[in-house]
């Protein structure tokens, strides 16, 4: 699996992309109320940016990502489960939770309206979704190059950056109560309730 491959480079390769995203993650998290999952949950990056004494149920498909998230959960006051998942089809029951939270998975999930319409289907009534993505930009020439390198960045790499990840909620049955672009309108930070 291409996740498992990566896992031990990851947090090398995503350092500035962590730096950036640190802050709009613990300001997004300070939103997340009751039961908590997070989706993609990676090496554990998110971690440090969630408040003290926080309980999580926290999952990814790659079991090389949960094995370097274990390790960084050592050094945390969280109560955290970890799970092996796929965002696709979760194990969960219907209404689990009541936040949902992810940062920078939908890029790379094959079927994201499918992932998407399962986070729906394990939050409960009035629940909502926090998410800090990378999306394809809406701007002509950037949103043109975005499609154009994709399937290079696709083959190579381990996710799509033309992916409209805010029709793609919508498409799931989200209703959006916010979007702020981070960076230009290519890092969106995205509250969505069911």
């Amino acid at each position: 699996m291409r996740f498992d491959r990566v896992a031990k480079l990851y947090d090398s390769l995503n350092f500035f992309m962590e730096r950036f995203a640190s802050r709009p993650r613990k300001e997004l998290l300070r939103q997340a109320r009751g039961t908590v999952l997070e989706v993609g949950v990676g090496t554990g990056s998110s971690f440090k940016d969630y408040p003290p004494n926080e309980h999580v149920v926290a999952v990814d498909i790659s079991r090389e990502m949960l094995r370097h998230a274990r390790e960084k959960l050592k050094n945390t006051d969280l109560n955290v489960r970890l799970r092996r998942e796929d965002v696709q089809r979760l194990s969960f029951k219907d209404e689990s939770f009541d936040t949902v939270f992810a940062s920078w998975v939908f890029c790379s999930v094959a079927d994201p309206v499918r992932g998407l319409t399962e986070v729906r289907r394990v939050l409960r009534k009035h629940g909502q979704l926090l998410l800090l993505e990378h999306v394809r930009s809406r701007g002509r020439v950037l949103g043109y190059l975005m499609d154009r390198l994709n399937p290079l960045v696709a083959k190579y790499g381990i996710d799509n950056i033309n992916r409209d990840t805010v029709e793609n909620l919508r498409k799931a049955g989200f209703k959006i109560q916010l979007e702020r672009n981070l960076a230009h309108d290519v890092v969106k930070a995205i509250v969505a309730v069911k």
